[in-house]
């Protein structure tokens, strides 16, 4: 009985380490093909639902905007770990935002989100500024 809970606790623990890297490797495109002004490129990493959510044209005005508003994105940060999303400090040329990026089994994205950055919400992120 023992070996089996030891096969599955290093089991969990693999594929916990397995999905940071496919959330870092994504997060690593995503800041590339942003800075590249590469919609196309990010939309061709969607799941197929966001793909039907937020279809070519719009991803592309989407993008457009996000480049004229906030400018370069200059690195992404992680700041937390969730059961279903990553939470990214995005620092770009004109603002600071938190990226909220969320990816399918098959390690596509199946959705995203910037928000105000709010340090007050990490306090672990604070106390590594300082």
């Amino acid at each position: 009985m023992n070996k089996y809970l030891l096969y599955i606790a290093i089991s969990l623990s693999a594929m916990s380490t397995a999905a940071q890297k496919n959330y870092e490797n994504m997060a690593d495109r995503f800041l590339v093909y942003y800075n590249a002004e590469k919609a196309d490129s990010i939309f061709a990493i969607y799941s197929t639902g966001l793909k039907e959510k937020l279809p070519i044209e719009k991803t592309r005005a989407v993008f457009s905007g996000l480049h004229i508003q906030y400018g370069e994105l200059r690195s992404l940060d992680l700041l937390k770990q969730d059961s279903g999303f990553n939470s990214y400090k995005a620092i770009f040329s004109h603002q600071t935002l938190s990226l909220l990026l969320a990816l399918t089994d098959d390690n596509l994205i199946d959705g995203f989100r910037l928000v105000p950055y709010n340090p007050e919400q990490f306090p672990e992120e604070k106390k590594k500024s300082k």
